[in-house]
């Protein structure tokens, strides 16, 4: 009976590194036969080396059990890299250059084993024996302690917490922002990870009424149609709260006592999300005395903050320990 094995590649920024002189770390075992293990970049090189790295899970019975593996594997990573705050590139699972099946085969022959293209991302496929991957294709490092990435890999893996598509993109865009390497580009970022998180409440009967109120009298008015149905649209969302209101309840609620440079969360927030409309709808901060280095650095810290009590906060059943060998 055929098994299937998934394959999740991933990169690091440069100067970020799992600092492990292993080539390979099992990650989780589980008792029905299953193994999930990271593994270097470059084969047979220490997986400190390399700032690509993959998990490879075995032995699932099926190709939807393989891929729902993956996604569980991507998750637990996310939430390591979170805690860790950590950048990570997960791809999108989509081939940009390829060896041909031509070129596959002659590898085969010549080495005596099958090859498969390597995809920054998730590849699910059927279990081949021996099976190896082709890619076409002096600085400082920062090095994680492979240990805390195994706790966290296990437990999230084996918990029955399961983030919404909204907590998962908010994580991708935060991991992501590790590679920006203009400070204004990365603040923008760390602003967008808050409006992923958001959803706005609904204001009260009042305001909804009043909003009704204008939406009849713009349908009534002698505008061109499209205009109308322009400011119906705008008018339509003044029945939820701002961005600014949405971002200042949940950070209210989430982290309520921390303060950003100098500032409670709540007012952090409102500032940064001001000074990030600056930027897009200007192109800049008028204000000269804010360093944007200084100010996407604080940024950060209120983001990793928020995104974690985000997650932790999500509700969780734990796995019977005794499924883990």
């Amino acid at each position: 009976m055929a098994s299937y094995d998934f394959r999740l590649r991933f990169n690091f920024p440069e100067g970020y590194r799992i600092n492990s002189n292993a080539d390979k770390i099992e990650l989780l075992s589980l008792s029905s036969g299953e193994h999930i293990t990271l593994v270097s970049g470059a084969r047979g090189t220490p997986i400190k080396d390399q700032n690509r790295a993959a998990v490879l899970g075995k032995s699932f019975t099926s190709e939807d059990q393989a891929r729902a593996a993956a996604e569980k594997s991507k998750r637990a990573l996310l939430y390591w890299a979170v805690e860790q705050r950590l950048g990570i590139d997960f791809g999108d699972g989509k081939q940009r250059s390829m060896a041909t099946n031509a070129y596959l085969a002659m590898l085969e022959k010549q080495h005596g084993h099958p090859f498969r293209n390597d995809i920054h991302g998730i590849d699910v496929y059927e279990h081949a024996k021996k099976l190896k991957f082709v890619s076409v294709n002096g600085k400082a490092t920062v090095g994680k302690y492979p240990p805390r990435l195994i706790d966290t890999f296990q437990r999230e893996y084996l918990s029955s917490r399961w983030l919404t598509e909204r907590e998962v993109l908010a994580s991708e865009i935060y991991t992501s922002s590790f590679f920006d390497v203009s400070a204004r580009s990365r603040f923008i970022t760390l602003v967008t990870v808050v409006e992923a998180l958001l959803e706005p409440l609904k204001r009260s009967d009042e305001v909804e009424k009043l909003v009704k109120d204008l939406i009849a009298k713009t349908q009534s008015s002698t505008l061109d149609q499209q205009t109308k149905d322009s400011i119906i649209g705008s008018l339509e969302r003044l029945k939820h709260q701002s961005i600014s209101q949405a971002g200042r309840t949940l950070v209210g609620r989430l982290i309520p006592n921390e303060l950003f440079d100098g500032q409670s969360s709540a007012d952090f927030f409102t500032r940064c999300y001001e000074l990030r409309s600056h930027i897009l709808h200007r192109g800049k901060i008028e204000d000269g005395l804010v360093d944007t280095l200084d100010l996407a650095n604080v940024m950060e810290d209120f983001v990793a903050k928020l995104l974690l009590a985000t997650l932790r906060s999500a509700p969780q059943q734990g796995t019977d320990a005794n499924d883990c060998n």
